[in-house]
């Protein structure tokens, strides 16, 4: 099914793509399966990333922003802006979905049967496809002993500025200066059980990015 495709209503959340508004009810045949590391959904990280003692970071993305963007399309500011555009229904504007929900053009195959366009921009829009994170750690927990370092080729961790402004950026017709540093600690969700010292958690939290354009340049020495 193809939805329309006008503009993008992004109102600041990063994601990446998915193939359809409706993906198959059907998950791909077990070979094909264990080739592709797939969308699984904020649902199943909640089975390991909730609660205090894990930095509540399920939680945290529950009462942010980025699980309400599918839900923002559908809102009467969404639908004035869109009716400005040309777009009646921007929950079913291609253009739209793409910064309001997460993997929005991934094939079907890579999307894992339960997951839900309407739950917005989740975990795997900045984190990638979860399948394999998810199998590996049960996988761990079952056997007990210390877990291995986690790995890009399980799935991403960090900051990257790039990932946020291929939504935050300025074909939005929303769009508002974005600054990496300050949206950050509006989402700041790390984990607590990876122990950081006071130095590296003020390089993570104050240092400007070099792409960053939006930050104000440094102020010059009065005595200077």
């Amino acid at each position: 099914m193809n939805p329309l495709s006008v503009f993008a209503i992004a109102c600041g959340f990063a994601v990446l793509p998915f193939a359809s508004l409706f993906p198959s009810d059907q998950d791909p045949a077990p070979a094909a399966a264990a080739k592709v590391n797939r969308y699984i959904g904020a649902k199943q990280c909640k089975n390991c990333h909730a609660g205090h003692e894990k930095g509540e970071m399920f939680d945290k993305w529950t009462k942010g922003p980025h699980s309400k963007a599918w839900e923002t399309l559908g809102t009467p500011k969404a639908k004035e802006v869109g009716a400005k555009l040309g777009v009646a229904d921007p929950q079913k504007s291609a253009d739209c979905l793409k910064c309001h929900v997460t993997a929005y053009e991934a094939p079907a195959a890579e999307i894992k049967k339960g997951f839900k366009i309407e739950d917005g921009v989740q975990c795997e829009s900045c984190h990638g496809p979860g399948e394999a994170h998810f199998k590996l750690r049960f996988a761990e927990s079952q056997k007990g002993g210390a877990a291995a370092p986690v790995t890009p080729e399980e799935i991403l961790v960090g900051r990257d500025v790039a990932t946020c402004q291929k939504c935050h950026n300025e074909k939005s017709p929303t769009f508002k200066p974005f600054c990496l540093k300050e949206r950050m600690e509006k989402i700041e969700h790390l984990d607590p059980r990876k122990k950081r010292t006071d130095e590296e958690l003020k390089k993570l939290r104050e240092t400007c990015y070099p792409d960053c354009k939006t930050c104000p340049p440094p102020k010059k020495d009065a005595g200077k």
